[in-house]
């Protein structure tokens, strides 16, 4: 009898969520990505980097120095028309920074990276890479399951369905009540909650087909 699959963890995806090694060139059409019509080229599905703040400067522009996924630290330039100088206050070593639809690129210091020229292509995410990819794979095992609280454990049912009330910012840890929900925020909630948070974006897209460019 053929074993469960576990659930696809969104994030753990490393063709719409490839390392940079991945990513395609941007002096090449990948055909992963791009597909050719009467047209011409077009995307076919879309695509994000993750990688994790290792190291940052900000003089002339932004420069953000970020882990990827198989710990190849590469250098993403912000080229927008702030120079990155809007993005900079939430910039901090150990969050995540996401970059859609970036591409290869080398820099004239021969080191290699993203360059970044569209502002609302960028965001950062306030937790570690870790974090965020333990997040996905969380919500990808709860996906379908009943929802139980998050502190005391007991499981939403017909009984008390309307009892446990979802947390606001992430809408995935469920309660009891009050006192549940502080608990569980002083256990560990009020850590998980930033990154669960932030899976919630990338969740509710389609990746695989592409209708029109996503921005944050």
């Amino acid at each position: 009898m053929p074993r469960n699959k576990k659930p696809q963890s969104i994030l753990r995806n490393r063709v719409n969520f490839p390392p940079f090694n991945g990513l395609p060139d941007e002096a090449e059409i990948d055909l992963i990505y791009w597909d050719e019509g009467p047209f011409g080229f077009a995307p076919s599905q879309h695509w994000c980097f993750l990688g994790e703040i290792v190291d940052f400067i900000g003089l002339a522009r932004v420069l953000l120095y970020v882990k990827d996924k198989d710990g190849q630290v590469i250098t993403v330039a912000l080229h927008t028309d702030d120079r990155g100088r809007a993005l900079a206050p939430q910039v901090k070593k150990g969050h995540t920074v996401a970059v859609l639809y970036g591409e290869q690129h080398g820099f004239l210091d021969m080191s290699v990276g993203l360059r970044v020229e569209n502002a609302s292509n960028i965001k950062i995410i306030p937790c570690s890479l870790e974090q965020l990819l333990s997040a996905s794979d969380d919500i990808a095992a709860h996906r379908g399951q009943p929802r139980h609280c998050g502190s005391c454990g007991k499981e939403n049912t017909s009984e008390n369905r309307h009892c446990l009330r979802l947390c606001s910012r992430c809408k995935q840890a469920s309660y009891c009540g009050e006192d549940c929900q502080k608990k569980a925020w002083v256990d560990g909630h009020k850590v998980d909650c930033k990154a669960l948070a932030g899976v919630q974006w990338f969740a509710g897209k389609n990746w695989i087909e592409f209708d029109d460019y996503f921005c944050f």
